[in-house]
């Protein structure tokens, strides 16, 4: 028997594999997929023939053909925002651990995730996983309709048919106002990213709302990005501001933006003295000795898990819809955890 091994890379086919081990190419797929019945000597043999020439079945080209290949569509975007990278490691880790393969997409910006959606149902994937952009009720039910599943973490999916968790952002940005009215704050400051922003609006939202059923004024200033740079310029503009007429408490609703802006202050306002500062996401860098930001982690692992809980119930309806879920588009919310460090004087 001639041993494939020796050819170029790609040159050993399925074909050749059957015509030495003398079976069909169907038996070939069963040996392979497990799919169909097939001898377990048989199976053993085609393996062992398969080793012997060097070959390994394709299982792109086969997802292509069968939709039997494990892979899992995860969308994101801009991974240079720390946060997002959190996100990706727990979900590909969590994807390994079905014994799936993650397809990933990726975007630069949100507004390309509708187009990365409609692009991902061409691909025949077990389900989607999105973690960004807006999500349009016609993907999910394209997606949905065609047996896979759809979940989207973060954010509202927009389909009764989907899966949608989200950390409790309103609940998030009410906290921080209450431990800052606690504090006897009276001059309130929100530095937030793009009004249209999804998760940062709830969270501006929240705490605007607290402070202001307490018959207190908030002041709220938005920024194009939700940078480290983007912090620096507002403290910047707060450094341009009267020394009177400077807030006493200013929530971030990211990480970056409280750390940009705390670099913007160094050596020039005193944190907590002169004013505290909460910001949201507990990135590593906020527990560092120059900041050692307050802020608030979200629980990103009870959000991956109950994903993982929504794909495997999926899998045992065989892609079929739940029929314990309403049609009321509901998101499921998880609370955020307050993290108290040394920008607030709580932790003191």
């Amino acid at each position: 028997m001639t041993n494939g091994k020796s050819k170029g890379p790609g040159s050993v086919t399925s074909r050749d594999v059957a015509k030495a081990a003398k079976v069909s190419q169907a038996l070939v797929s069963r040996a392979f997929t497990g799919h169909g019945r097939i001898a377990p000597e048989t199976r053993e043999r085609i393996l062992k023939v398969a080793d012997d020439i060097g070959w390994q079945p394709n299982a792109l080209a086969r997802s292509m053909v069968t939709g039997d290949a494990p892979l899992v569509a995860v969308i994101t975007t801009r991974l240079h925002f720390d946060w997002r990278a959190q996100v990706l490691s727990h979900l590909l880790k969590a994807v390994q651990e079905w014994h799936l393969k993650p397809l990933l997409f990726y975007a630069e910006s949100d507004d390309q995730v509708d187009r990365l959606l409609e692009e991902s149902i061409g691909w025949r994937t077990r389900g989607v996983i999105v973690t960004a952009g807006n999500v349009q009720t016609k993907r999910a039910e394209a997606i949905l309709s065609g047996g896979r599943f759809f979940a989207a973490l973060n954010r509202p999916a927009n389909h009764p048919g989907a899966f949608s968790i989200a950390t409790d952002n309103t609940r998030g940005g009410a906290t921080a106002a209450s431990l800052l009215l606690a504090e006897g704050r009276r001059r309130f400051l929100v530095i937030s990213g793009p009004q249209d922003s999804w998760a940062p609006s709830l969270r501006a939202n929240g705490f605007m709302a607290a402070i202001r059923a307490q018959g207190e004024a908030v002041t709220v200033w938005h920024n194009e990005t939700m940078t480290i740079e983007a912090g620096k310029d507002c403290a910047s503009a707060f450094l341009a501001l009267p020394a009177g007429a400077r807030p006493d408490a200013v929530f971030a609703t990211n990480d970056a933006l409280a750390l940009g802006f705390m670099d913007g202050l160094r050596g020039k306002v005193s944190i907590p003295d002169d004013l505290s500062l909460i910001g949201f996401d507990n990135l590593p860098a906020s527990s560092w000795t120059p900041y050692q930001l307050t802020t608030f982690e979200q629980p990103l692992d009870e959000m991956v898990s109950r994903i993982v809980d929504y794909v495997n119930l999926h899998q045992q309806l065989d892609g079929r819809h739940d029929p314990t879920r309403t049609s009321d588009n509901g998101l499921v919310h998880c609370s955020p955890k307050i993290i108290l460090r040394s920008t607030t004087k709580a932790d003191q």
